[in-house]
């Protein structure tokens, strides 16, 4: 497992910065926020910096924007312009060479309320996310889709992700560990990181794609690290035993407040734990 940084936590400095601050200290995994203020800042100049960064082994992923972004939306005009948005992300990410590029799923307002138009606007995200696929295979591009912790989008239980890969075959998952503990500390599950442990293996860990790590107290999205309800070591040791080699990338507002080594020290405590 490779673990690494996301830039979007760095909310006072450019994605450059960030990674040639972390990457001195033994940091070689960074993800490319495509969120302002981050996006505002990839120009040539940067993409160039990034491919000469690769070719001294540092390895990035990307996170597509999601501000704003609504695969599947009920009204057409928000769908076209979430995929403009995407496929932009996806055209950068395919010039830097970087993988996957992690997307969220679509969301409606009306679960459980208008049941035509949830029915509706579920069939538009499986539409959505199959287009988007493929145009990021076309790119030699793999798509990771993250769960996320709010009841109203497509995403929000692990177990969901099999019918998702039923419409959609080739989209793979990128766990998001935090959102995933909220969800099962909302549904009073007694061992959420068990159960987390458990939905990836029925899903199937070949079809996990890339992980997202930070703690909270599972009752809201804190992004925290330093501190929390959930025991990161079990997700690790879970992870590890079922064979997951790819990336790990920690998302935590802990890096500006306490900088950066007391994350890395945690990381590599979370590191050795594994078997």
């Amino acid at each position: 497992m490779k673990f690494g940084f996301s830039t979007y936590f760095y909310l006072k400095k450019e994605s450059l910065e960030v990674v040639e601050e972390a990457a001195p200290l033994g940091i070689r995994v960074f993800e490319l926020s495509q969120q302002i203020p981050h996006a505002l800042n990839m120009d040539k100049r940067t993409v160039a910096k990034i491919d000469a960064l690769k070719k001294e082994g540092i390895e990035f992923s990307m996170h597509a924007p999601f501000f704003e972004i609504n695969l599947g939306s009920y009204f057409e005009d928000i769908r076209l312009i979430s995929k403009e948005r995407i496929k932009k992300a996806l055209d950068l990410a395919g010039i830097i060479g970087v993988n996957p590029v992690v997307v969220h799923p679509g969301y409606t307002f009306f679960v459980d309320k208008v049941k035509d138009v949830e029915e509706r606007t579920r069939e538009n995200f499986m539409e959505d996310l199959r287009e988007i696929y493929l145009y990021a295979r076309e790119r030699g591009l793999s798509i990771a889709l993250e769960n996320v912790h709010m009841s109203y989008f497509f995403f929000y239980e692990l177990d969901e992700f099999r019918k998702i890969h039923e419409a959609a075959p080739g989209v793979g998952m990128c766990l998001d560990v935090g959102h995933a503990f909220i969800t099962k500390c909302a549904q009073g599950v007694s061992s959420p990181e068990d159960a987390i442990l458990a939905d990836l293996k029925e899903i199937g860990i070949e079809h996990l794609f890339h992980v997202h790590l930070h703690n909270n107290l599972g009752v809201k999205d804190d992004h925290t690290f330093l501190q929390g309800s959930i025991d990161l070591k079990k997700i690790i040791r879970g992870l590890d035993g079922m064979g997951y080699g790819g990336k790990i990338i920690i998302e935590s507002y802990d890096m500006e407040e306490y900088g950066t080594g007391p994350v890395i020290e945690k990381m590599e405590e979370l590191r050795r734990g594994s078997p």
